[in-house]
């Protein structure tokens, strides 16, 4: 039998990991005004779900991450200290800021490059997922992969839609 932990311990803590790491990586490689700033980039795993941590410098004056927890974020925080691109590290409540303050009253452009973020993704639109894959079909029987993206990272297209519930069984 385990011992019980009282709710005030975190049961995972905060890890640091290679930027490539991050669920979110491509999000924001298709969206930094300077993609180059990926390279101080550090991918944070926080219960089993690593989310991209970008550096300021340049285009991006600062960021922020919610962590869900103070302990976690006091965590945080003390791990990004001292790292080039993490100044003026805080934690306050779950929340982690570095950089510069965020000014209030920003309207949505002026916040997004105050991050360094382009209008829109380098890439083109989000790519809507083939039918029967997430849940909408709009008619559209096509697929196509992100241009630029590499092999590796596509997934393969499906070879065919089948309601479930309808597939034979082997």
């Amino acid at each position: 039998m385990t011992p019980f932990r009282q709710p005030s311990e975190p049961l995972l803590g905060v890890q640091l990991l290679a930027a490539t790491a991050a669920y979110d990586y491509e999000y924001w490689t298709s969206r930094l005004v300077n993609p180059g700033l990926l390279g101080g980039a550090v991918a944070v795993a926080l219960y089993r779900l690593p989310l991209l941590a970008v550096p300021v410098g340049t285009d991006r004056r600062g960021g922020f991450m919610d962590m869900a927890h103070p302990v976690l974020a006091e965590a945080l925080a003390d791990a990004l200290r001292g790292r080039t691109g993490y100044n003026q590290v805080t934690a306050s409540g779950q929340v982690v800021t570095w950089g510069e303050p965020m000014p209030e009253g920003l309207a949505p452009d002026a916040r997004r490059r105050f991050q360094g973020l382009r209008a829109e993704p380098r890439y083109g639109p989000c790519i809507r997922p083939p039918a029967g894959h997430g849940g909408r079909d709009s008619g559209v029987r096509s697929w196509s992969p992100a241009p630029g993206s590499p092999p590796e990272r596509q997934p393969t297209p499906p070879r065919a839609v089948v309601a479930a519930g309808a597939a034979h069984a082997p």
